[in-house]
């Protein structure tokens, strides 16, 4: 259904007592396509307690007991892990004060040369298709473009653009420009704001235990920083991350600006994930032709 929202379950546990824990999950199986459930997580003190010597549950200790050197370990596997990947992408931001309705997005991604394309199943905004590849197209102020298909009415008048990736237009369709998408991306900005704030009071990067994405097994984290709104410092108050137990990327990303996890600022999931297609840079080029 368009616009269908997360169903949100709240848990609380011992000892968080003003902390919302809330845990991302798409259904597997009796939700519509595209929809998301919330589950519990396991709580972390239960899951501490299983200490074994196979590389899974060194992980998990890893991730009870210093969870940024976790997501460190986390990025440092995606070089070698991952080289390119298509998902379907589930994309829901509030934009200029205006939560808006969750996107489906079929996506194909390459690191190297960095290349995405978009295509817009459900909920399309101004755009029904993005191509981007680093370095293919710049303006005469040599900024770097990507190519877009007008949705609606517009794309009848012109049928494709191309517009500068980090311009006016690019800021007030999305909250991450297209040169930000992707795993690899996701990391570096989780650990980023948190190398920046780790010594500062309001700041918390906490593991909750395990969900689900996807029917896939996740870790699940939770990050406090000290949001100050829109323009400030940081990026939101509270996030929370599932990361995959077997290709250790962030599958669901959900960013609140409160810590109660009660005003959404936006949710990131991708599903369907097949890890390594060998795309080339012929997939990007008739993705570019409409093909």
């Amino acid at each position: 259904m368009a616009g269908h929202q997360p169903n949100i379950v709240p848990n609380r546990t011992t000892g968080i007592a003003l902390c919302l824990l809330v845990v991302i999950a798409v259904q597997c199986h009796e939700a519509p396509r595209g929809s998301a459930l919330i589950l519990s997580p396991q709580p972390s003190s239960a899951v501490a307690t299983i200490i074994d010597a196979d590389s899974t549950d060194a992980r998990r200790r890893l991730a009870v007991e210093d969870p940024l050197a976790f997501l460190r370990l986390c990025r440092r596997n995606y070089d070698t892990a991952v080289q390119d990947y298509r998902c379907t992408f589930l994309k829901q931001e509030r934009i200029g004060g205006h939560l808006g309705p969750e996107q489906e997005i079929s996506v194909m991604f390459r690191e190297s040369p960095f290349s995405v394309d978009m295509r817009w199943v459900r909920n399309a905004g101004r755009a029904k298709h993005a191509n981007y590849v680093a370095g293919r197209w710049q303006d005469d102020r040599n900024r770097e473009e990507a190519l877009f298909r007008p949705s609606g009415l517009l794309g009848l008048l012109a049928p494709e653009v191309r517009r500068p990736i980090h311009g006016e237009s690019a800021r007030r369709e999305s909250r991450r420009t297209i040169d930000e998408f992707g795993f690899k991306n996701s990391l570096d900005l989780i650990i980023k704001y948190c190398d920046m704030v780790k010594d500062r009071q309001g700041y918390e990067l906490r593991y909750m235990g395990e969900g689900e994405v996807d029917c896939r097994a996740t870790y699940v984290f939770h990050r406090l920083l000290p949001y100050t709104g829109q323009g400030g410092k940081y990026p939101d108050a509270m996030l929370m991350v599932h990361i995959d137990q077997k290709w250790l990327v962030p599958v669901a990303c959900v960013a609140y600006a409160d810590q109660a996890g009660e005003h959404l600022l936006g949710s990131y999931i991708q599903t369907n994930v097949e890890y390594n297609p060998g795309l080339t840079d012929a997939d990007f080029e008739r993705a570019a032709q409409g093909l």
